[in-house]
């Protein structure tokens, strides 16, 4: 039951962050209509993208990647 509250929460925050920069990256051709829930590879690499985002903002929102 928690595995799918996580799934499900964690598709709906990764997955639209990733969706805009997926586009960006493959110059609109993925990740295609109606994959958000899907279980396609595609959308997985979507929400995979979107978690890279958000840890890389995170990193540079706590200054992790200032060097002395």
């Amino acid at each position: 039951m928690i595995d799918i509250l996580v799934e499900v929460i964690f598709r709906a925050i990764c997955f639209t962050i990733g969706w805009p920069v997926m586009r960006i990256i493959t110059l609109g051709k993925y990740p295609s209509k109606g994959s958000w829930f899907s279980g396609t590879p595609e959308s997985e690499w979507t929400s995979a993208l979107g978690l890279a985002v958000v840890v890389i903002a995170m990193m540079a929102a706590l200054k992790q990647f200032i060097l002395p």
